[in-house]
């Protein structure tokens, strides 16, 4: 039994240390950098002829390390190339997601990543979010200038249509 656990424990870090946040690209002033290291050196640029939806881990200092890119009308891949690390980064303030929430429930920001956090800004219509960073299944975001955490589930990756 107690080997069971042991090897649950690893498995759910394993799943946990390759969490992500899916976003799209939002730059109002495109082309869009790519960088091989947070502030780092720009490997690629994306040109404003498509939207883009991207895989973002290990959010560090106002970066988010780049896993993978899609043009999204195509649902094209992008090849990530350019860095000598093998590593991609982007800053958080170009990339966003929308909130889930099509029925005009009530909605909220909290303090800390637990729904027993205080709830600090409210909300009851559809709302474009920034990322900034992640704590298992909570996204903390910044609206309108408020910073709180959300549920991932409760973000939608998409740029072109609404999630279920």
């Amino acid at each position: 039994m107690k080997r069971i656990i042991i090897i649950s424990v690893f498995l759910l870090i394993g799943i946990m240390s390759k969490a992500q946040v899916n976003a799209w690209i939002n730059d109002n002033n495109p082309p869009t950098n790519i960088r091989s290291a947070a502030n780092g050196k720009v490997v690629m640029s994306l040109p404003d002829t498509c939207s883009y939806m991207i895989g973002l881990t290990s959010p560090k200092n106002g970066w988010w390390r780049v896993e993978w890119i899609e043009a999204a009308e195509e649902a094209t891949e992008i090849e990530l190339k350019g860095s000598s690390s093998g590593t991609y980064w982007i800053h958080n303030s170009v990339v966003a997601c929308s909130t889930r929430n099509y029925g005009n429930a009530r909605y909220c920001l909290r303090d800390k990543p637990s729904k027993k956090g205080k709830a600090t800004y409210w909300f009851t219509d559809e709302q474009l979010v920034h990322p900034v960073s992640f704590n298992g299944y909570w996204v903390e975001v910044v609206l309108d200038g408020h910073k709180g955490w959300i549920e991932n589930e409760m973000l939608c990756d998409n740029p072109l249509t609404t999630c279920p």
